[in-house]
């Protein structure tokens, strides 16, 4: 079938869905804005200049995880922090990316929630909080690098206030978040080696989990966008499941890559392989 047929059934289906459940991923702002993976992205090179010139990671990913990949160390717990804050700054400021309104448009009429990986803001900046659970973390949060207790704060404050302080990529040391409870430096609440899975997280779960109880038996469409083969066991492989399991929902995929339907779901669901913001585009005018 070719994908101006399965565009179509895809507008069918949302067109008739009682209920919609997006699981969005790093593909949803890839598709229009930065590629955190992607080396040599613009956006990365035109606002972290000043850390790939001393760095030469290549990309906002790389940066991240400056040693895995590049074999570099930080110069200094200034610099890390540097990059961090400049990064979290970066992802507050971000205005909301076209297939997240369009999105937007699309959904509007429709009873839907929101379920993502993502975690630079932009579903909760286009939706409402009740509506979104962010499973993997977000930037917008920082917790003890320890764990020491079970809290994570709003980082937008702090970042503001610390962002102007930073000369040539690098934070005072003395101005580096620390906890306050015991001391150790903050963690942006992200998934990675130091995430709390404490109540705030057990909070986005359950919220994941009431979109899936509010999924049983209806006519229901699982609306998976840019959602690539990295971690399937979070949105890809629940949302291909919960098709199987309710003979009325139906599954949707959009990605110029991994858009892919089992066997055994085949004939409720459409795999539309092509760019994601393009699609949404489309499916927002014809619907």
């Amino acid at each position: 079938m070719s994908e101006a047929d399965n565009l179509q059934k895809a507008v069918t289906a949302l067109t008739n869905a009682d209920y919609i459940v997006v699981g969005g991923a790093s593909g949803m702002s890839a598709a229009s804005g930065p590629d955190w993976y992607r080396s040599g992205d613009p956006t990365y090179l035109k606002k972290f200049k000043t850390f790939e010139n001393k760095y030469h990671a290549g990309s906002l990913w790389r940066n991240y995880y400056l040693e895995q990949y590049t074999g570099h160390q930080w110069a200094s717990r200034g610099d890390y922090w540097g990059f961090k804050i400049s990064l979290a700054h970066f992802v507050l400021h971000e205005p909301i990316y076209q297939p997240y309104a369009d999105l937007r448009s699309i959904l509007k009429t429709k009873s839907f929630d929101v379920v993502t990986t993502n975690q630079d803001g932009q579903f909760s900046k286009a939706f409402p909080d009740k509506d979104v659970a962010i499973i993997q973390g977000d930037w917008s949060y920082f917790q003890c690098s320890t764990g020491c207790h079970d809290q994570v704060y709003p980082s937008t404050a702090l970042v503001e206030k610390l962002y102007p302080e930073i000369t040539d990529g690098h934070l005072p040391e003395d101005l580096i978040p620390r906890c306050p409870q015991c001391g150790a430096e903050m963690h942006e609440w992200v998934r990675g080696y130091h995430f709390l899975e404490g109540s705030f997280y057990k909070k986005q779960y359950a919220k994941y989990q009431k979109f899936v109880d509010k999924s049983t038996d209806k006519r229901t469409v699982f609306l998976e966008l840019g959602v690539g083969m990295m971690t399937p066991m979070f949105i890809k492989e629940p949302f291909i499941n919960l098709t199987y399991q309710n003979p009325h929902a139906t599954y949707i995929t959009i990605n110029p890559k991994d858009a892919l339907v089992p066997p055994a779901i085949n004939a409720r669901g459409i795999p539309i392989k092509a760019d994601l913001a393009t699609v949404l585009a489309v499916l927002k005018e014809r619907l």
